[in-house]
């Protein structure tokens, strides 16, 4: 019995967890994705397949003219054509207030032509029915038959009753911003649409599809693209196909480090196997076994593992896939990433190939682990039988090996700098983002060439203050310093889900704080009020008149900027003119420059932005004409503003009312007065909207707040995504540790010999866990904060970076406790070394 329990399979017992955990990741991924892909093509299908035809305007974000309906529906090939629309409305609260800072999606529903699945109820049929979309009646608590109040394109408020829930499939907009249908004469007039969105036509008995396409195409001629109901179906799947590779493509890189961090344990693993099993190696190549059949023997007894763990592995996948359906169905943030119906109607789907390729994927990363330490056992001289094994079994190396280590580490560092510096000198995106991933790859096998130096500088620093913690730390340290190697391959594992997870914590914090400076530049004010989705996809929504001035009147305003806009002509070309009535420019609102000051903006004097000033070939000190609505403005170029600026020219008030007289608010910046506490500058705004549903208060502090529980949300995903591979490193440590009990008996049998007590063995297998810990940590945060970094500036311009140093300390102190986890049963193990061990001469005499 004691020699099945020291055998190769309890050795190799952790081993196959880590397998079993990367090949259950891999196939709950896979499974998990298969679902969101018929979820996705079902929902973006809708009921298109229907339909025998569908046109929709030739271009993206265009309208069919309304007269093209009556065209369609005179054909011979159709018995019902509907046209379709498409626009905004602001869905208001039981305060008045809009809800949500965009327009809500607003369509026509109802007929036999609707492609929209009805959940619940009926769709909307009179001037005071709508229905909602499912996740807007979930965020708003709105059932069927409770009223709902919306602001249209004149900004009036309607009230309706809510006659139904509809399913608005992955429309983003939807998603995004809620959505809204009424039957479609109100939603022509709530929307002011000028045109349908979509025609759909269903053909007359006899006609088939094809056909029906074919003569609704020649009816509307090239204003139009037109296809059969089942050909528009398959191109809404084809871009939910899109969504859905984007949530498959994230999931699919998590499980790839799982599989990378299982690969480390199992090929650091079978590392210390080959080299506590040389001299029985080398006893077989004495009895005539050739190296071809000692490297077969190896990989064969991966494939085996491999094999066994991976089938466990896939089968808890599908347990696994199963609860993460079950989670997202009950997810209330689910419509974000599945539409506006959630996640409740997501399937299981159980594919043999998913099962196979999860499965796959872990007796693959097995084999391929095992190859560098079965090429090393291969190499075993006979003549090794005679000598006594290496202390260091964590990876002994030849004269030559440090040299050549020195030169990978050493290249790989060079190319991981080169290119951090080409991926910061580019322009912010996909490729500079790319090239800072594949260097952090590059400084992470840098860091694993390295890591036996790493380890020496580490052991070398904390030597001292561990000795005098006590005899057990001391000697941790001293055993940590004396077989780097060892450590070395303990620790990479762990380093992986560090790096990981402080390189999105920077990464985030960086992002954030850039995020907030952009925002605290571009509204230096405590509150914007502006229409509700005004200039997005449209005209510019004004003010209402007399807005200004009433929060003017109020004593807890201190200063009211004014937002103009208008559009003028210079060198015969349109140009965007802006201008800020009420800011005082250099001290409430500054822009930076490339070229003259921004306070010098005065009457006569305007700022430039840098591409307009490079299209009319002017600098400080030149003169421009600008042709607004009532005549032209010759002014002086004072200043040129850089590419972050305002586009086109900024000029002061007095100029702005020259050229454009009756040109309205569009926005206005808010500044409390002092003295004045927030909540009071906050309902003298409140009360200034009260009676103009249209309007939104923007709030840069709520702002920058929703930014950090969005980035404070995805990072407890992500470290919950990182936690297996971390699961998997931590069975590392406790693997390698198990080993290096088995290989040291006759050490803590010499130390037992010496006076150490149990405990104190016990806390000395402790203390070198959690050394690992610590260093595996410490390498991972050093890298992961430094590419962290460099990931947030290759994403955007004038990052302002930021190291959240308390969520890096914890990652860091994660690494005792990590370690001391690994080392319960390694560390219980040794604690039972016998002092007539040292008698007996054998390495497992534990």
């Amino acid at each position: 019995m004691r020699r099945i329990r020291t055998g190769p399979v309890s050795r190799l017992a952790t081993t196959a967890l880590a397998i079993a955990l990367g090949a259950m990741f891999a196939t709950a991924t896979l499974v998990f994705t298969d679902g969101v892909r018929a979820h996705f093509a079902d929902s973006a299908m809708g009921g298109a397949e229907r339909l025998d035809a569908v046109a929709v305007p030739a271009e993206d974000g265009g309208t069919l003219p309304r007269d093209v309906l009556d065209r369609v529906r005179e054909l011979p090939q159709v018995a019902q054509a509907d046209g379709a629309v498409r626009g905004s409305a602001v869905l208001l609260g039981p305060d008045g207030r809009p809800l949500g800072g965009a327009p809500a999606l607003a369509v026509s529903a109802g007929g036999a032509t609707e492609r929209l699945r009805v959940e619940q109820g009926r769709a909307p049929a009179a001037g005071d029915e709508a229905a909602l979309s499912a996740a807007t009646a979930r965020t708003t608590g709105v059932e069927v038959g409770d009223t709902v109040a919306a602001a249209g394109e004149d900004g009036r408020r309607r009230e309706f009753t809510v006659t139904g829930l509809i399913d608005f499939g992955l429309d983003r907009t939807a998603t995004a911003n809620g959505a809204i249908a009424f039957d479609p004469a109100t939603a022509a007039e709530v929307t002011g649409a000028p045109g349908f969105a979509e025609v759909r036509v269903l053909g007359a008995d006899g006609a088939a599809p094809p056909r029906v396409a074919e003569a609704v195409r020649e009816a509307l001629g090239a204003h139009a693209r037109t296809m059969t109901g089942a050909a528009y179906g398959e191109v809404l799947a084809e871009d939910a196909g899109v969504q859905a590779r984007s949530v498959t493509t994230a999931l699919v890189l998590f499980a790839v480090v799982a599989l990378f961090t299982a690969a480390l344990v199992i090929g650091n693993t079978y590392a210390v196997l080959v080299a506590q099993r040389r001299r029985s190696t080398a006893l077989l190549r004495c009895l005539g076994a050739d190296r071809g059949q000692v490297l077969r023997g190896v990989l064969a007894e991966a494939l085996v593992v491999g094999l066994a763990a991976s089938a466990l592995g896939a089968a808890l996948g599908v347990g696994v896939a199963a609860a993460a359906v079950e989670l997202a169905g009950r997810s209330a943030g689910a419509a974000s990433f599945f539409g506006t119906t959630g996640a409740e109607g997501l399937p299981l789907v159980v594919r043999p190939s998913s099962l196979a390729l999860g499965a796959g994927a872990g007796v693959l990363t097995t084999v391929a682990a095992a190859v560098r330490p079965a090429v090393a056992a291969m190499r075993t001289a006979p003549l090794a039988a005679l000598r006594e094994s290496g202390g260091d079994s964590g990876g002994g190396t030849s004269a030559r090996g440090p040299r050549a280590r020195a030169a990978v580490a050493a290249a790989l560092f060079a190319a991981s700098g080169a290119g951090v510096w080409a991926g910061l000198t580019l322009e912010p995106g996909p490729l500079p983002m790319a090239l800072v991933a594949g260097s952090g790859m590059a400084a992470f096998l840098g860091a694993v060439a390295a890591a036996p130096w790493l380890v020496r500088l580490f052991a070398a620093a904390v030597r001292a203050p561990m000795r005098r913690m006590g005899t057990a730390p001391g000697l941790a340290a001293e055993g940590v310093l004396r077989t780097p190697h060892r450590t070395a391959t303990a620790m990479t594992a762990l380093a992986v889900g560090a790096a990981l997870m402080s390189g999105y914590a920077v990464a985030s914090a960086s992002i954030e704080s850039t995020l907030g400076h952009l925002m605290a530049r571009e509204m230096p004010a405590d509150y914007a009020v502006r229409p509700v989705g005004g200039g997005q996809d449209g005209p510019e929504r004004a003010l209402p008149s007399g807005l200004a001035r009433f929060l003017e009147d109020d004593p807890a305003i201190g200063r009211v900027m004014r937002e103009r806009r208008a559009a003028a002509e210079t060198g015969g070309e349109p140009t965007p003119v802006v201008s800020f009535p009420g800011a005082r420019l250099g001290t409430d609102l500054s822009l930076d420059t490339v070229a003259g000051d921004f306070s010098e903006v005065a009457p006569g004097r305007v700022a430039v932005h840098r591409e307009e000033a490079e299209r009319l070939g002017v600098g400080t000190g030149d003169e421009i004409e600008v042709a607004g609505k009532e005549g032209v403005l010759r002014v002086t170029v004072a200043a040129v503003m850089t590419d972050d600026g305002m586009a086109g020219l900024f000029v002061a008030p007095e100029d702005f009312a020259s050229l454009f007289p009756d040109a309205p608010d569009l926005g206005v910046l808010v500044v409390g007065a002092d003295g004045s506490p927030a909540d009071r500058v906050r309902e003298a705004v409140d009360a200034a909207v009260a009676d103009h549903p249209g309007l939104e208060v923007f709030s840069a502090a709520e702002q920058r707040d929703q930014y950090g529980r969005l980035f404070d949300a995805i990072f407890v995903v992500v470290l919950g995504l990182l936690a297996v591979a971390v699961v998997i490193a931590v069975l590392g440590i406790a693997n390698t540790l198990a080993l290096s009990v088995l290989e040291r008996g006759r050490e803590f049998s010499l130390m037992r010999a010496l006076g150490l007590t149990r405990g104190q063995l016990r806390g000395l297998v402790a203390a070198e866990a959690a050394l690992v810990g610590v260093a595996g940590t410490a390498v991972g945060a050093a890298l992961g904060v430094l590419f962290g970094l460099a990931a947030a500036g290759a994403a955007l311009d004038d990052m302002v970076p930021a190291v959240p140093v308390a969520r890096v300390a914890v990652l860091l102190l994660a690494g005792i406790p990590a370690g001391l986890l690994a080392s319960l049963a390694p560390a219980s193990r040794a604690a039972k070394a016998p002092v007539g061990g040292l008698a007996a001469g054998a390495p497992g005499a534990v």
